[in-house]
């Protein structure tokens, strides 16, 4: 078993398009993400802390071996466009590859503000994006060196990984440097922001971090970090609030590149698909809210008009009417909205496969929610020992469902 971090692209700056690095030469041991806050599932999942460094243009590769020719998964790791990194324990894939006898390449790519902005005569918009398509192509040019097959290339990521996954999988530019795709809790209800809708926020952006630095700043270029990401973090909040997001930070539509509509986009791509999303995803987000039987009906109004603007007020009525478990009810009404339901259309659409991941939990709010499948997907027990959702969990049945779901991952990819 061998694990390698190596450089895919040097950096250029703020905004500025990375340079693809290809070779092997650049081998690294040491840790460092790109600038982020803190993830707004931190207090459940427990993260830890890696330098940040603005030249974080490294990918991690988890082979068994160097005999034959491996299938690969090129893993795009989540945390809501935000957070996160392929350097991070809790994404080690060591145990996954060895267990699925395949090549797993995960990169880091640039997040928040860094990743996502979006204004006129930006060098390059959806920075994160285009680090994930150079690394990408690292992958592709560079994979026979560890005994990967780069025709052989199944794309996959969760929660705003699998965004990207999906972005990529419906990109007409990219058919080539992959065969198929998976996706964990794929947040199918997030679409695209239009471009008028990115430049106001960058706008803001901008005014915010004049605030914070008491100086004027012609562009985010120019902005410190540390002001950088204290100007993020506030105008995050705002932006869910103002815009609805379900999320601070959103990529903006890219022609050739993003999709303002991936049902539609979906239907032209011939590549395999498989979506998977978890029992009850949304218990992450509703699990801190005093929703138990016999609260308001109000409280159960707001979940379901949020998550389901277009939900009929029949509905909700016949919901509260015929419910016996409120917090349920809402878990299941915002799961199915922003991660199931899209899922499913696109699933009767194409020939896309969809499954759902199950597992008994002790925790009565949190249950088997958003992100509950990852150590089950990696295998890295340890990683995740205090993180809040898995504590009571029976380990041993654990490790079941995870090489269950391993195999699962194996037999599609190879």
């Amino acid at each position: 078993m061998a694990h390698f971090r190596i450089r895919y692209a040097t950096y250029n700056g703020v905004f500025q398009p990375c340079t693809i690095k290809n070779d092997i030469s650049d081998i690294h041991c040491h840790k460092c993400e790109f600038p982020q806050t803190q993830g707004s599932l931190e207090k459940l999942l427990l993260h830890g802390k890696n330098e940040a460094n603005e030249d974080s243009f490294f990918l991690d590769i988890w082979t068994p071996d160097t005999e034959g020719e491996k299938p690969v998964l090129f893993w795009i790791h989540g945390g809501a466009f935000t957070n996160g990194s392929s350097c991070d324990p809790q994404n080690d894939a060591e145990n996954l590859s060895r267990n699925a006898d395949i090549i797993v390449v995960s990169p880091s790519y640039r997040l928040g503000i860094l990743g996502t902005a979006y204004y006129q005569g930006i060098p390059q918009q959806n920075c994160g994006f285009h680090d994930i398509i150079t690394a990408l192509e690292w992958t592709n040019n560079n994979i026979e060196k560890f005994s990967g097959n780069p025709h052989n290339i199944t794309i996959g990521g969760q929660s705003s990984g699998a965004w990207y996954a999906m972005a990529i999988h419906t990109a007409p530019r990219l058919q080539h440097l992959f065969k198929k795709t998976i996706l964990f809790s794929w947040p199918g209800s997030m679409k695209a922001i239009e471009p008028t809708v990115a430049e106001k926020i960058y706008n803001s952006f901008i005014l915010e971090a004049e605030k914070i630095g008491k100086t004027t700043y012609k562009t985010c270029a120019e902005i410190p970090i540390d002001i950088l990401l204290y100007a993020q973090k506030k105008i995050g909040h705002r932006n869910k609030k103002k815009y609805n997001f379900f999320v601070p930070f959103i990529p903006t539509i890219e022609e050739s590149y993003i999709s303002n509509n991936f049902y539609e986009a979906c239907t032209t791509s011939s590549k395999k698909l498989h979506l998977q999303f978890t029992k009850d995803e949304c218990a992450a987000y509703t699990y801190k809210y005093p929703i138990r039987n016999g609260i308001p009906a109000f409280i159960l109004k707001f979940f379901l008009k949020k998550y389901d603007p277009t939900i009929s007020r029949a509905k909700i009525k016949n919901s509260l009417k015929h419910t016996k478990d409120v917090y349920q009810t809402v878990v299941e009404i915002t799961s199915d909205a922003v991660f199931k339901n899209p899922a499913r259309q696109i699933a009767k659409t194409t020939n896309a496969t969809i499954s759902e991941f199950a597992f008994p939990t002790p925790k009565n709010k949190t249950l088997c929610c958003h992100c509950f499948d990852i150590v089950f997907i990696f295998g890295c027990f340890d990683a995740w020992s205090q993180s809040a959702i898995f504590q009571g969990c029976d380990k041993q049945e654990m490790k079941k469902k995870s090489a269950e779901l391993q195999t699962e991952i194996m037999n599609f990819i190879q």
